[in-house]
């Protein structure tokens, strides 16, 4: 962890107005982490930022609603984290994201395991007082108290899928750390706003909202008991993956006026082309990562003068408070300038940066960290660390709005330069139209990349070529891109 804050360098945006993509800055996470989410992605081949997003979303969970930040009186913040890691189908999002849900899975499989044991002496039990209960019945007059139930055991539940309030209320109210809500696809979550909007009281997206933030709701059900059910602090940490056109259809009007897109943050790293590897990440690392998750479920909630269970408030040293407010005067700047999505994209990232320093805090402290000084103050370094994550979403965020935002033709071009990219940034007509079936000749192929000469993006430049015995090969070159 001496290492975290010597290479936090902000990203810069693209020359022209168009974002570039930054590596996901996994120096900013403490080294454990890191390091299993490097060795993650070298062994799937995918960008670290497949593991990355559902890795904070994951660690913010565990630690759940135990722990919450203060930035003043009156502010505070849960490590509740939403990642969406946004890319076409193959590009390696799935065995990303099942690696990072793998430690949470098994701590749940653990716990159903227990559950049916505990469910088989409850009926063993139930069989017990309905017997006692004929006795008591069958005495006429009698001074005794009925035979008490005994009380059905709730399984702990750390991860779920289902994504309707109704089916998630009683898990909440049994598991007030709260859970984390992991799906392959997120495109089922988005649906279910819709599926259920014409209920009475309006949309299940404005619940959500409240589950963010872990503030009380109230689900009223159709079946089951009770009817209503309260929940006094109810926190639903979301995680997964979805396709570029499912998102844009998703993101309609009412979810980005309701604040529900910007609450979302998103990573969509370039495609790159699938190669093979023998590397496997050691039964080691993964021990270690799966202890870590542990001691971060092993944290536990304050008991209040009422005897209530409340979350332990961390609050900030001197020169972490310095380093958030330069960072909220900078963010406000900032903010200022935007208007529409990004603007409201903006106003959620503020608090991010305390979210993220918050679950670093802990995750650096549960790892054992030597110099993490104080368990319930969160230091500079951590809240640096947060900042920095912040800054990296803002430039992915940007970068994945402009995506979304864009025509069929500028997605087009966008794709042929990625496309570019992947093959060294140099390419020549006759190898891009073997690269695609969209240019049927090599013809068609230096017309695309004429375009791009025209439009900036490149320029041509003659390369000897010893197959065509001296003759030179047109080839085309992307130009580097300046911040």
């Amino acid at each position: 962890m001496n290492t975290m804050r010597d290479h936090l360098e902000r990203p810069a945006p693209r020359r022209g107005g168009e974002s570039s993509f930054q590596p996901f800055p996994v120096e900013a996470l403490p080294e454990l982490v890191a390091g299993y989410i490097q060795a993650g992605a070298t062994a799937i081949g995918c960008d670290a930022s497949f593991l990355a997003l559902p890795m904070l979303t994951a660690l913010g969970s565990a630690i759940g609603n135990t722990r919450h930040i203060e930035l003043k009186s009156g502010w505070t913040a849960p490590p509740t984290i939403w990642t969406a890691i946004v890319g076409e189908s193959g590009t390696a999002k799935t065995p990303a994201f099942k690696l990072v849900m793998k430690p949470i899975r098994e701590r749940q499989g653990r716990a159903f395991e227990a559950h049916v044991i505990e469910m088989q002496q409850f009926d063993l039990d139930y069989t017990v007082f309905e017997k006692d209960l004929a006795i008591w019945k069958r005495r006429k007059t009698t001074a005794e108290p009925p035979p008490q139930a005994p009380q059905e055991p709730q399984a702990i539940r750390f991860i779920v899928g289902d994504t309707t309030l109704e089916a998630l209320a009683p898990i909440l109210l049994h598991n007030p750390r709260g859970i984390i809500l992991a799906l392959d696809e997120l495109a089922g979550w988005f649906n279910s706003f819709d599926r259920y909007s014409n209920k009475a009281g309006g949309s299940e997206s404005a619940q959500w909202l409240s589950l963010f933030n872990s503030e009380a709701i109230v689900v009223d059900r159709k079946s089951g008991r009770p009817k209503t059910i309260y929940i006094p602090s109810a926190s639903v940490a979301v995680t997964g993956g979805i396709q570029p056109t499912i998102l844009h259809r998703a993101l309609g009007v009412e979810h980005r006026e309701s604040g529900l897109a910007a609450r979302l943050l998103v990573a969509s790293p370039p495609r790159r082309a699938k190669s093979w590897t023998e590397t496997n990440i050691s039964p080691a690392a993964e021990q270690q990562i799966a202890a870590l998750f542990d001691r971060l479920y092993e944290l536990d909630f304050e008991i209040d003068e009422h005897g209530k269970a409340c979350p332990l408030v961390a609050r900030l040293s001197a020169k972490a408070k310095e380093v958030w407010v330069n960072y909220y005067q900078r963010h406000a700047a900032e903010h200022a300038e935007l208007c529409g999505d990004l603007a409201a994209a903006w106003s959620k990232l503020e608090e991010y940066a305390a979210r993220f320093a918050l679950v670093i805090h802990y995750v650096r402290w549960s790892s054992r960290d030597t110099t993490v000084d104080h368990y319930e103050q969160v230091d500079e370094a951590s809240m640096e660390a947060g900042v920095h994550l912040a800054d990296w979403f803002k430039c992915e965020t940007k970068r994945v709005y402009e995506m979304l935002a864009e025509s069929d033709d500028e997605r087009a071009r966008r794709n042929l330069v990625e496309l570019i990219q992947r093959k060294g940034g140099k390419i020549t007509a006759r190898d891009l139209m073997r690269s695609s079936r969209k240019w049927k000749s090599a013809e068609e192929a230096e017309a695309q990349l004429n375009e791009l000469v025209c439009e900036g993006y490149g320029r041509w430049w003659n390369q000897p070529s010893e197959a065509v015995r001296g003759r030179k090969a047109r080839v085309f070159e992307l130009c580097e891109i300046e911040p």
